[in-house]
């Protein structure tokens, strides 16, 4: 089996690289690059030409190569419009930047799209501050005209999150939309709308993967940090609703903090009960409504103990168990580097290919393989980065915002990363959350101070917290 340093020079080579730009160029009619009419072509769905037979002969060498069955290459990896929308990103990425750790993307491999601000619900720890529709959203035209957008930048995977976003109705021809277009759709939500029928709505235009937000076993505790009664039990329902309806990837999400974090194996004993695909823990941010609990945000070594129960449900209890801690991949390196190493927020691989694999497109993507769209047409680097922002998508291009943007510029830089994540020997596989950096510092370049290597900066939070408790109670005297 070919070894990873032998992909990287493959990849690295400069006539590889020439290779890659002339497979880069879009064809002027359809809006897509060489590569995707080149596959396309190659399993049936397309004409072939003369420049695509040297192509060819490569392809029909890979499953030897890889020690993949030929089959499953074209019917589970070509056949599907979303992967060679991704290989389309990569082959533009690498034939732009050259291969670097963490690659930089030539636009977004994921989009997340707070689709809108209503929303049923008033959870504590909401970064959107949802709740009511705002003025300046989005019509049903600009929507679709985001999409072609998404498509015509290679884009490959788009998530719906809020907000609610089932609660609009523009949701729906927006994913079926999509789903034409070929991009992998995800939806974020609570779940208290999914009834049979909606959940069967959901896999009729094309959604591929529901996510579903629990945060307690205990109902009380869960309808009292979401903002009211009967939500759990509706959200359970939802659950069931989707994972009996068949066809649609399950993941159940849960935000650990202070108050749910000794129930954490009991969440992932629910999430097998219901009989998910995932169970995906989200990092506390204080950001939006999460500000106000900022003291049930994680301690350093609770985190690492976080990681630890993660890990060993998918290793011993084969739980899909993800997160979008980004120190998830630099965890699984340390503990068992021959194991199943957890490489992005959704990826795993296992071996060899799987430290190459973290540190080319592992930790935070932030600004460098996503973005965010807000309800309005914003475009910022994370959503959980929703003051910050980078460009509008009713004036300007997804493309323009990209390349142009000095934030995202900046994401890209893990160099220039501050303090500890800037020098860390796991830079390129993690690089901190930019986003809790932003919470707690007011810099997107700075420290992660929920990480174990960077104690000194969650001590200087903890006495910060200190210094004002004791302002405070000088000033009631």
């Amino acid at each position: 089996m070919v070894k990873a340093e032998q992909v990287r020079k493959f990849l690295s080579n400069p006539l590889v690289r020439w290779n890659l730009r002339q497979l880069s160029r879009r064809n002027s009619d359809t809006d897509r690059t060489l590569i995707k009419e080149m596959i396309a072509a190659y399993i049936g769905q397309g004409k072939i030409k003369l420049q695509y037979l040297p192509y060819f002969a490569f392809i029909s060498i890979l499953p030897y190569i890889l020690k993949i069955d030929r089959e499953k290459l074209i019917n589970e990896i070509f056949s599907q419009p979303h992967y060679r929308q991704a290989i389309s990103n990569v082959a533009c990425s690498v034939a732009e930047f050259g291969l670097n750790t963490p690659q930089i993307f030539a636009s977004p491999l994921l989009v997340v799209w707070n689709f809108t601000n209503a929303c049923n619900l008033k959870c504590k720890h909401c970064y959107q501050n949802a709740g009511q529709v705002l003025e300046d959203e989005l019509t049903l035209e600009e929507r679709l005209k985001i999409i072609d957008e998404l498509y015509s930048n290679d884009v490959a995977a788009l998530a719906f999150a809020g907000g609610e976003p089932l609660m609009h109705k523009d949701f729906w021809p927006v994913a079926e939309y999509a789903h034409q277009k070929g991009l992998h759709l995800s939806v974020a939500t609570n779940g208290t709308l999914i009834t049979k029928d909606l959940a069967l709505r959901l896999k009729e235009v094309g959604v591929n993967y529901v996510e579903i937000s629990v945060d307690s076993v205990k109902p009380e505790a869960h309808d009292n940090f979401r903002g009211g009664k009967g939500y759990w039990a509706r959200t359970i329902e939802g659950i069931k609703n989707c994972v009996e309806v068949g066809g649609l990837q399950v993941g159940m999400a849960t935000t650990i903090t202070n108050n749910n974090f000794s129930e954490m194996q009991e969440l992932i004993e629910l999430s097998k009960e219901l009989k998910v695909n995932y169970f995906y823990v989200f990092n506390f941010i204080p950001v939006g409504r999460g500000k106000d609990i900022v003291k049930s945000d994680l301690s350093p070594e609770m985190r690492e103990e976080m990681m630890h129960i993660l890990h060993n449900a998918f290793l011993e209890k084969g739980v899909g168990t993800f997160s979008t801690c980004p120190q998830y991949g630099r965890y699984c390196y340390q503990h068992a580097p021959n194991e199943v190493i957890i490489n992005s927020h959704y990826g795993y691989a296992k071996g060899e290919y799987a430290k190459m694999l973290a540190d080319y497109i592992g930790g935070c993507g932030a600004g460098r393989a996503y973005c965010a769209i807000q309800p309005n047409g914003f475009v910022t680097p994370c959503v959980f980065m929703p003051t910050i922002k980078v460009g509008d998508l009713r004036r300007e291009s997804l493309k323009d915002i990209w390349h142009t943007s000095k934030v995202l510029k900046d994401l890209r830089d893990r160099s220039a990363l501050k303090e500890q994540c800037g020098s860390c020997q796991f830079r390129s596989m993690c690089g901190g959350c930019r986003a809790r950096a932003y919470g707690y510092f007011g810099d997107y370049m700075g420290p992660d101070p929920g990480c174990i290597n960077n104690l000194s900066a969650w001590e200087k939070l903890i006495n910060q917290e200190e210094e004002a408790e004791l302002l405070k109670t000088g000033a009631n005297f």
